[in-house]
C-alpha cells in the first residue's frame, strides 16, 4: 500500500493542489516577511508535513524565490492596462482603480510584497526580479505617456513622467503596510487621480 495512504499526516495530503498551497505560502511571506516565517508556519498553512514541504517546494529561500514570482505574476493584472492599453489618462486610471482592488483586498493590508523585498532581498535572483518590476512600471508608464500626448492629452514628457508615477506608486505601496486604517491610501490614490485626471485634450 502507498505509505501516504497508509500515514496521510506524515507526508503529501491526498487532497494537495501545489497551486493553492503556493498561493498560501505567498499570502503567508506577503504578510510576515521571509525573515519572520518559520518552517512550522510553512507546514501550517499548506498542510503539509517538513519533509512533504521541501520535497514539493524546496529550501525557504527556494519557496520565497516561487511565492516572489506568484505575486509578481498576479501584478499582471496591475500592469495590464499601461503595457496593454490603446489609451492614455484613462490606462492610468484603470491602473489606480486595480492597486486600489489589490489593496482593499484580503491581503493588501500588508501592502506589496515587492516593494518589501525591494529593501532587503533575499539573493540575487528576488533582487532581479524586483528590478525587473521597477523597470515594468516604468516602462509602462513611458508608454502610456507616449499614447496619451499621441491622443491630444496634456500628459507629461514620458521619461519624466515615468519616473514620477514609479516613485509615487511604489510610495503607495510601501505607505499602505503601514496605514492600518487605509486614510493614507486614499488619499495618495485620490491625489495621483486628480493629477491623472490633468492632463486634458489640447
Amino acid at each position: 500500500m502507498n505509505s501516504e495512504s497508509e500515514a496521510p499526516r506524515s507526508g503529501r495530503p491526498l487532497t494537495f493542489d501545489r497551486a493553492e498551497a503556493l498561493g498560501r505560502l505567498m499570502s503567508l511571506f506577503w504578510r510576515i516577511g521571509f525573515d519572520g516565517v518559520t518552517q512550522q508556519q510553512m507546514a501550517t498553512v499548506t498542510g503539509l508535513s517538513t519533509s512533504s514541504l521541501y520535497n514539493s517546494f524546496g529550501t525557504k529561500a527556494e519557496i520565497y524565490r516561487e511565492a516572489m514570482s506568484e505575486y509578481l505574476r498576479r501584478m499582471q493584472f496591475v500592469l495590464d492596462p499601461l503595457e496593454r492599453g490603446n489609451r492614455g489618462r484613462e490606462d492610468v486610471l484603470e491602473m489606480l482603480a486595480r492597486i486600489e482592488s489589490v489593496l482593499r483586498g484580503p491581503d493588501g493590508g500588508f501592502g506589496c510584497m515587492a516593494t518589501m523585498a525591494m529593501s532587503a532581498p533575499v539573493d540575487e535572483e528576488v533582487a532581479r526580479a524586483t528590478r525587473r518590476y521597477r523597470e515594468r512600471l516604468r516602462a509602462g508608464f513611458c508608454a502610456v505617456a507616449e499614447r496619451s500626448r499621441g491622443l491630444g492629452e496634456s500628459a507629461p514628457e514620458p521619461a519624466m513622467l515615468a519616473n514620477v508615477m514609479t516613485a509615487a506608486v511604489l510610495g503607495t505601496l510601501t505607505i499602505a503596510r503601514a496605514d492600518a486604517e487605509g486614510d493614507e491610501l486614499s488619499a495618495h490614490v485620490e491625489a495621483l487621480r486628480s493629477f491623472v485626471n490633468g492632463w486634458r485634450q489640447q
